[in-house]
């Protein structure tokens, strides 16, 4: 029998849906692509997908990174108690779909002129606030130049320096101007910085009193400490399926472990590398080790001595051996990171760029070169953000400033989960 090429792409495409590594909008449209009426692809992902979740329950997680200096401007997001919260009760414009294409939230459709200079984004006219009150053009609006402008303190500012112009063209339509083309506008609006919220009677944002509109709402919590919410009924995606969400803080790997072992909690956001074999012997848990673009970075600032060196900052990059750290500190849990392209899961990857590789040798000539030879570096490390950062820091304790350049592996973030019913 001859199969054609759209044929084995829909077995593909079939396949992929069944174990869940495809989003059901890019199902249907890559099935419609390969010639399937919109019906013919409806049933072949009913017959394909897996069964929709049950609803009900309480899901429990256990979460690292918590401080009880965390705060709800999304300008100031920088941990994962902040970020893991804000996609539980904030939306953003879009969102990456499961299978890590780009998917909608608030925008239900989004479209550019012919330079990209001008980006138009439609709202979804069923999306509010969990206090009730809509989610208008006026609050994109607001809470996008929140993290524009001279006086913005938000982490996000640079992202948005080449926009000129956001304006709401009546209340479900946002034009965003730019000095230049960007192609990737819609995919900035998925950085974790640009949360929507309510906009202020004087156009800023309202970030403040942590109304959202994602698919929980906050009924009780406290910063570094946990999070009780509950479900949004007005939620204008799919999804929250359970009732109930609870978001525990417990930084230290050995508690979130031990509260997964022991029941407490249903799933931890990260689990010690060194022990997840152990966990895995464990017939009631689950260890998905997830590939992802995250990286462990050793930042090198081109201002600060003896990095001002491009020879220094070489020769530390020669230093770095990739395959040892992935073996014995991430215990094969991570890939090969190359500089600043971190990880083959980020896009536009340059696979024609060589891997630089240990060489210990090099890098001493390179040190004699900068006349540099015997120099002590004093690395900063802490454990508490990723499982075998003892390993991966800043090179100097000065103020993190224009990173030059990164030598590490690429993280492949590792969760643990009982299943139970419920």
């Amino acid at each position: 029998m001859i199969k054609t090429a759209n044929s084995i792409l829909l077995e593909r495409l079939a396949e992929a849906a069944r174990h869940g590594r495809v989003s059901r909008r890019s199902f249907m449209s890559t099935a419609i692509a390969a010639g399937m009426t919109a019906s013919a692809a409806t049933g072949l992902w009913t017959g394909s997908a897996r069964a929709e979740p049950k609803r009900g329950g309480t899901f429990r997680v256990g979460m690292h990174d918590g401080n009880s200096s965390d705060t709800h401007d999304t300008g100031q997001y920088v941990s994962r108690q902040q970020i893991y919260l804000a996609h539980q009760y904030r939306s953003y414009l879009t969102m990456i779909e499961a299978d890590g294409s780009l998917g909608p939230d608030l925008a239900t459709e989004w479209s550019a002129n012919d330079t990209a200079s001008v980006w138009t984004f439609s709202l979804n006219p069923e999306a509010v606030f969990h206090s009730g009150r809509p989610v208008l053009a006026k609050d994109v609006v607001a809470s996008l130049n929140h993290h524009r402008g001279e006086d913005t303190t938000s982490a996000a500012k640079a992202l948005l320096t080449t926009v000129t112009d956001i304006q709401a063209d009546g209340d479900h339509t946002v034009v965003v101007s730019l000095e230049n083309g960007i192609a990737d506008l819609p995919w900035l609006m998925t950085d974790y910085h640009m949360a929507i919220c309510p906009a202020n009677d004087d156009g800023t944002a309202n970030w403040q009193s942590g109304d959202g509109s994602g698919p929980y709402r906050i009924d009780d919590g406290e910063w570094g400490v946990g999070w009780d919410l509950s479900r949004h009924d007005g939620w204008h995606g799919t999804g929250a399926y359970f009732d109930k969400l609870k978001m525990l803080v417990l930084n230290d790997p050995n508690a979130r472990q031990t509260a997964l072992v022991t029941g407490d909690v249903d799933a931890v956001s990260l689990i010690d590398l060194k022990t997840s074999a152990l966990l895995q012997r464990d017939p009631s848990i689950v260890v998905e080790n997830v590939p992802s673009a995250a990286a462990i970075t050793m930042p090198m600032l081109c201002d600060t001595a003896p990095f001002t060196d491009v020879n220094v900052r070489n020769a530390l990059k020669l230093l770095m051996d990739r395959d040892e750290i992935i073996e014995k500190i991430a215990f094969g849990a991570a890939t090969k990171g190359n500089d600043f392209h971190h990880s083959p899961a980020m896009p536009y990857w340059p696979n024609d760029i060589p891997q630089r590789e240990y060489d210990p040798d090099q890098a001493k000539s390179l040190l004699k070169k900068a006349g540099a030879e015997g120099i002590e570096i004093t690395i900063s490390t802490a454990d508490s953000l990723f499982s075998g950062r003892s390993i991966c820091a800043c090179f100097t304790p000065s103020r993190p400033r224009r990173p030059a350049s990164r030598s590490t592996s690429s993280a492949s973030p590792m969760t643990a989960t009982i299943p139970r019913s419920g």
